[in-house]
């Protein structure tokens, strides 16, 4: 490319000192030589213009054709890239199985994304800014551009096969929609719907959602707690985020078949066996015992939160199988 402008400022120039010609003149000749189009001289050639033409054809012409030839390969490239990613892109989508769905990569999907990667969860993006492409597609996060609402890009994010999802659009209007279809779609999903509005809640509820959140009712309790129990935000920080050593809260239902079915805390043996601490049992019915003691049942279809390591639940999940 730049041989080619050095080529075409030459010529400029030759012509303007060899031919007397003017600039227009000049810049004219030089195009349609450079270019191959055919047309004739605008003023007949000197002896010595045209042996000047002839080198400008030499040397210009190859220049050209290497310079066009470099442009289409870079658009060729480009688009066989771009290509290639959004196929490897849509397999990893159709191969995707118990993963979660963020509607919506606004501020709270943006946060939610970012735990999801923190924790390793399986996930997909659903949203309508074409912005969103390059930013996941560098970090390999499977993305859709499309609305959520629509059944059909619903079902090609996997939703058959989905284990969660999150319903944080900005508009509580979306939110609403996005739970109906989901719901419809596959009742067994667990879906999460952010309510920007206090009204919004129990239309959330209603359309299907298993939890309702309000980030600025959130907001609101947490800062409360922050200024008057700090220490002990704190030290849920680490335990939600996993801040310290992967020190987190896990959850896990008993199988029906678990060799854990029908034994007590102390006879399944799990805080010696795997190291987490049970610290809650759901019971099937939906009621909590918040203080598990070693006389506690265990049940099939209960599900514990236990505190622990990533390595520590891992035992635990062996032990419930």
């Amino acid at each position: 490319m730049t041989f080619l402008a050095f080529i075409v400022l030459v010529g400029i120039l030759g012509y303007s000192w060899i031919e007397k010609w003017s600039l227009l003149d000049s810049v004219y000749m030089i195009v349609i030589t450079i270019f191959t189009v055919g047309f004739e001289e605008v003023h007949p050639l000197s002896p010595a213009g045209k042996i000047f033409t002839m080198f400008i054809i030499v040397g210009g012409v190859g220049s050209a054709i290497y310079a066009a030839g470099k442009v289409a390969e870079i658009i060729v490239e480009g688009e066989m890239t771009g290509y290639r990613r959004r196929r490897n892109m849509d397999k990893k989508i159709r191969e995707m199985k118990d993963h979660y769905i963020i509607c919506g990569f606004g501020r709270v999907g943006h946060q939610v994304a970012q735990v999801f990667e923190s924790w390793q969860v399986p996930f997909i993006v659903i949203d309508t800014k074409k912005e969103s492409i390059d930013e996941l597609e560098a970090k390999g996060v499977p993305i859709l551009i499309g609305d959520a609402t629509d059944d059909t890009v619903l079902m090609a994010a996997g939703i058959n096969h989905a284990k969660g999802l999150i319903a944080c659009s900005d508009s509580d209007v979306a939110n609403v929609y996005i739970t109906l279809s989901a719901r419809q779609l596959n009742s067994n999903l667990n879906i999460v719907a952010r309510a920007g509005l206090k009204d919004t809640e129990k239309k959330l509820t209603m359309a299907g959602a298993n939890r309702v959140i309000s980030p600025y009712f959130l907001s609101g309790v947490r800062m409360a707690a922050m200024a008057t129990r700090p220490v002990a935000i704190d030290f849920l920080d680490l335990v939600t985020h996993g801040g310290v050593a992967d020190f987190s809260l896990f959850q896990i239902t008993i199988p029906t078949d678990s060799p854990l079915d029908g034994k007590s805390v102390a006879e399944a043996d799990i805080r010696n066996t795997s190291g987490v601490l049970v610290v809650a049992i759901r019971k099937s019915d939906g009621s909590f015992d918040l203080r598990p003691k070693e006389t506690s049942k265990i049940d099939a279809n209960d599900v514990l939160v236990v505190l622990g390591t990533q390595e520590q639940f891992e035992l635990l999940q062996k032990m419930v199988q």
